[in-house]
C-alpha cells in the first residue's frame, strides 16, 4: 500500500482526517482498534492496557459469580437442613420420614415442611372403621310403652320434657 500515486493536497487531507479521528474522544479508542487491526504487531499501550485489565476483571468477576453462587447452594442447603431438623424435633415425622414428605411436597405443591408432615401424617392415619353391629335408631329412645296405652298423653308428656328442655336454655337446641 503505497501514498506515492496521491497528490500532496490528498495526503494532506488524509493525514488531517487521521489526526481529527485519532484527537477526538469519541472515535479515538475505535480508530485505535482499527489500526490494531490493520498492523496487529503495532504496540499500542492504551489498548494493551485497557484490554488486559478488561481480562482481568472478567476472569476475577467470574470467579466472583462462582464463589457467589457456591455460597447461595451452601445457604439453600442449610436452610433445607435446619427445615427438616425442625420437623423432626417438633415431633412432626421422623428422620426416615422426610424423604417421603419432601415427595408430598412437590406432588401437592407444599412449600412448608411442617404443613407437609401434617398432611403426611393424616394420609397415614386409617380411617375409623364403620360399626358392624345394629345401629339403634332413634325412636328407641323412647318408651313406646306409654303410647301404645295412651297415645295423647305420651305426645302430651313428650311435648312437655320438650318445651322444658327449651326454657332451661343452658345448651343450644338438638345438643
Amino acid at each position: 500500500m503505497s501514498l506515492e500515486d496521491l497528490s500532496l493536497e490528498a495526503r494532506d487531507e488524509l493525514a488531517m482526517l487521521a489526526r481529527s479521528l485519532a484527537d477526538n474522544p469519541a472515535t479515538r479508542k475505535d480508530f485505535l482498534r482499527l489500526t490494531k487491526k490493520a498492523k496487529p504487531e503495532m504496540s499500542i499501550p492504551e489498548l494493551d492496557i485497557e484490554d488486559q485489565t478488561n481480562t482481568a476483571v472478567a476472569s476475577a468477576n467470574k470467579r466472583v459469580e462462582r464463589l457467589e453462587s457456591q455460597l447461595r447452594e451452601r445457604d439453600a442447603m442449610e436452610e433445607l437442613t435446619a427445615r427438616r431438623n425442625r420437623v423432626v424435633k417438633n415431633g412432626l415425622a421422623k428422620e426416615e420420614d422426610i424423604e417421603a414428605i419432601e415427595k408430598v411436597m412437590l406432588d401437592k405443591g407444599i412449600t412448608n415442611h411442617e404443613a407437609a408432615a401434617e398432611y403426611w401424617s393424616w394420609m397415614k392415619q386409617s380411617a375409623q372403621p364403620t360399626p358392624s353391629g345394629y345401629n339403634p335408631s332413634a325412636i328407641s329412645k323412647f318408651d313406646l310403652n306409654k303410647y301404645w296405652k295412651n297415645p295423647v298423653t305420651g305426645a302430651r308428656d313428650e311435648a312437655a320434657k320438650a318445651l322444658a328442655e327449651l326454657r332451661k336454655g343452658s345448651r343450644p337446641i338438638g345438643f
